[in-house]
Parts: C-alpha cells; structure tokens; sequence
C-alpha cells in the first residue's frame, strides 16, 4: 500500500525519514498517546486513539469517534489530520484515503501509513542528507563479507541507506551489529542498526532502488554525540551553501 504524499513545497518541520516516522508511531501507539482527530478544522476536532500499526501492509488502525457522523466525514473527504504531543512535542499528520474498517469487533477507521510528519521541533531528531561529493557511508558486517553502502540520510536516531546492488537480504526486525559508520570530518563510529522499513526509492530516471530505514539500536552516548556533531556540521555546511558562503 503506498504512502500518503504530501505535495506541499518547502517545510522545516516535516519529517519523511521513513525510521524517524516508524518510531514516532510506534511510540504513540504504544504509550497510548491520545489523537485529536478532525476533517480540516481543529475546531471540530474529537479525541481518539491509534491501536494498531500493520507494518506488512503498511496500515494503521484508529479508533473510531463516538460520533458515526464524524466518522462518514471523514471517509467521504477521503482524508482525516491528526495532532498529537510526544515527549512535549506536537506531532501532526494526515491519512489518506480513510476507511472504515472493524478491530476486535468494534468500528474502527484504517488508512496508510503517512509519507510525512510535521515535529514542532526536537534538535536531536533533525535529519541530513550527507554530501554527494563527500558521502558518508555504513559498513554492514555479515558472517561472509563486510559490504558498504552510502548513507541516504541520518538523524540521531538513524539512517537510511540505498542498496543499488540489491545485495541485501534483511527483514524488518534484523540488527546489524558492529555496523561501522564513516562520518567525514568525525571518523569512523560502531553502532549496530535494525531494520525498520524497506521500500523503493525513485530516480529521476524512474529507476527503483531499494531502500533500508533502521533504527540505532542500544545506541551509546559517546557515539550518539558523535552521530549530533556529525549532523551540526554538515547543517552549518548546508547552511553556509544555502547563503553562498560556501
């Protein structure tokens, strides 16, 4: 089932780092976070809640509003935003399309698993795609060989990485331990990674290339502090680009 995109231009706020949304739903999800749900006016919101997360299909579960006109709303606009406050930050997403849908035999709505999230704002989170011209890269140790790859994106709570080869045979769940990161301008950093989502990424040219999001697994502070100043660093570098400074 494909993501729910989200066409708007230039945003600060949004997160599409397929680990970061992962983890964010998980964490709703199981710390019972409440939802206020709503059609496009925050002022008719409703309360609810997520119960469950299908990452085979990518779905999510929602359950439904007291009130069945609510949720007739939002099936006929084929869409419902939702808000939530995770670790006294506001999190906001929409679904698209919704449905209806039964969970333990009670009503309950469905849609996909969002392509985007807007974070008002945590630092810690804050996601980098590393330079072309002087990539950063994972090393991946298995029984047999140690394969690198070049890392798609980072943020400190994980990474991506693009496998053009396709040599990587790996279910949601797999911990890479012992993974060697090379951050330039920090070194090398060992960290072991779970799989959290595999998908397709799209060139230009309409090429897929499979897509691995993981998670930093038991991650350590030293390394976890090396993993930040690697990610300042290549934003005050960005930054530096963005204002012809660089």
């Amino acid at each position: 089932m494909p993501h729910t995109h989200d066409n708007a231009g230039y945003d600060p706020y949004r997160i599409d780092s397929i680990q970061e949304i992962d983890q964010i739903l998980l964490q709703i999800l199981e710390q019972g976070i409440l939802l206020r749900m709503h059609g496009g006016n925050p002022q008719h919101a409703v309360i609810t809640t997520l119960i469950d997360i299908d990452f085979d299909s990518e779905t999510l579960i929602i359950d439904s509003a007291a009130q069945q006109t609510m949720n007739q709303q939002l099936v006929d606009r084929e869409q419902a935003f939702f808000e939530a406050v995770v670790d006294h930050v506001s999190i906001e997403f929409s679904v698209s399309p919704i449905s209806h849908t039964t969970y333990d035999q009670r009503p309950a709505l469905s849609g996909p698993i969002p392509h985007s999230l807007r974070r008002l704002q945590r630092r810690n989170s804050f996601r980098i795609q590393p330079s072309v011209t002087n990539p950063a890269t994972c090393t991946l140790m298995s029984k047999d060989d140690a394969i690198t790859f070049p890392i798609f994106d980072i943020s400190a709570s994980g990474l991506s990485f693009l496998d053009e080869k396709q040599i990587v045979e790996a279910h949601k769940g797999k911990i890479f331990a012992n993974t060697q990161l090379h951050l330039p301008g920090i070194g090398h950093v060992a960290v072991d990674l779970q799989i959290v989502r595999q998908q397709n990424h799209y060139l230009a040219s309409g090429k897929g290339i499979p897509r691995f999001g993981c998670a930093f697994f038991a991650l350590k502070g030293p390394e976890q502090i090396r993993i930040q100043n690697y990610i300042n660093q290549e934003e005050r570098a960005q930054i530096a680009k963005d204002r012809g400074l660089a």
